[in-house]
């Protein structure tokens, strides 16, 4: 299996930083909830190759994202519904609607693995973009490894105000009690009708942004620049991604 590391970084990367990528990587290339490990890096796999697809590029300067309909350029053997979801959300994630994830759904991609896609997708975007910012090539993707997949649906997971049913912080059962905390803000919500891929993803956040008690923990500074300078980042990288949660 292909293990992180940033030894070719022209700056030093934290150890807790390389810890989290690597335990990113060895979950992605394992089995998951819904999907297998190989199923799991060929997502990786065409979520960098969506990069560059020439259908993407006319999406992002269309009008709506539904106006081009030419095939994607597909990188893997995976499902042709399969690659136009990863290669949408690659390329504009911004205008995607509720009819567009039902329209999903309703060609074949349930929603327990679109959550799952959709967690790969942001996990493999999140670990590039850091290579990318510090100046270095993304890194191998891991070898998948084999397994089957869990299949675990927690039932305490229903329909909110969200696209995908998820789990409200006041209605966890047992099985995810690790994760709730107490009152939480959506976002840790999102990715909650697949737990793992909720725990997995905030992993990563913690390191690359800050832990859930550190946000709120004003008294002492974490990182290297204070909490004011990382949320005028956020807020500036938000805007510029027209994310407008």
């Amino acid at each position: 299996m292909s293990e992180i590391d940033y030894d070719d970084s022209p700056y030093e990367v934290r150890d807790d930083l390389v810890a989290a990528h690597r335990r990113a990587w060895d979950r992605l290339s394992s089995a998951g909830t819904w999907l297998t490990g190989e199923e799991r890096v060929k997502v990786m796999a065409e979520t960098r190759h969506a990069r560059n697809c020439p259908t993407c590029a006319k999406i992002r300067e269309a009008l709506s994202p539904f106006a081009v309909t030419d095939p994607h350029d597909a990188g893997t053997d995976l499902p042709e519904i399969w690659v136009n979801m990863i290669h949408l959300i690659v390329a504009d994630p911004g205008r995607l609607t509720h009819s567009w994830y039902r329209k999903t759904l309703d060609s074949g991609i349930p929603e327990t693995h679109f959550v799952e896609i959709v967690s790969i997708v942001a996990h493999t975007t999140a670990i590039d973009t850091f290579a990318k910012g510090i100046g270095i090539p993304v890194r191998n993707l891991p070898e998948p490894q084999a397994g089957e997949p869990s299949h675990y649906r927690p039932a305490e997971a229903r329909q909110h105000q969200a696209w995908a049913p998820n789990i409200a912080w006041d209605e966890f059962g047992p099985n995810e009690a690790d994760y709730f905390v107490g009152p939480e803000a959506n976002i840790r919500r999102a990715l909650t009708l697949v737990p793992d891929e909720a725990r997995g993803f905030f992993d990563v956040v913690a390191a690359q942004y800050l832990a859930g008690p550190q946000m709120r923990d004003f008294s002492q500074e974490f990182r290297a620049i204070t909490h004011l300078q990382i949320e005028l980042l956020a807020a500036r990288v938000s805007a510029l991604n027209q994310c407008t949660y």
